[in-house]
């Protein structure tokens, strides 16, 4: 079950990066993962210094890649944003 996404007003948002983290997993692959928005809801509340509470879904994207993927990708200097 999902959680439920607090009341707020639907804002409209556009991607300034999305940059994808890699690890080394113990089996010898290369994990890609980031994080991307989904829907931004601006709720009525604020913070104690007035700023705006956002409420966001988002979805993790994964690659898995080789060893020997990740060298001629970065030795390429084509990493994907």
């Amino acid at each position: 079950m999902m959680p439920q996404m607090p009341p707020g007003k639907a804002v409209g948002f556009k991607p300034l990066s999305e940059e994808w983290n890699y690890y080394s997993v113990d089996d010898g692959y290369i994990l890609g993962v980031k994080l991307v928005l989904a829907k931004v809801l601006k709720t009525s509340q604020t913070d104690q210094a007035g700023v705006p509470v956002y409420a966001v879904q988002h979805q993790v994207a994964v690659q898995v890649l080789t060893q020997e993927d990740y060298k001629n990708m970065t030795s390429r200097n084509t990493l994907t944003k």
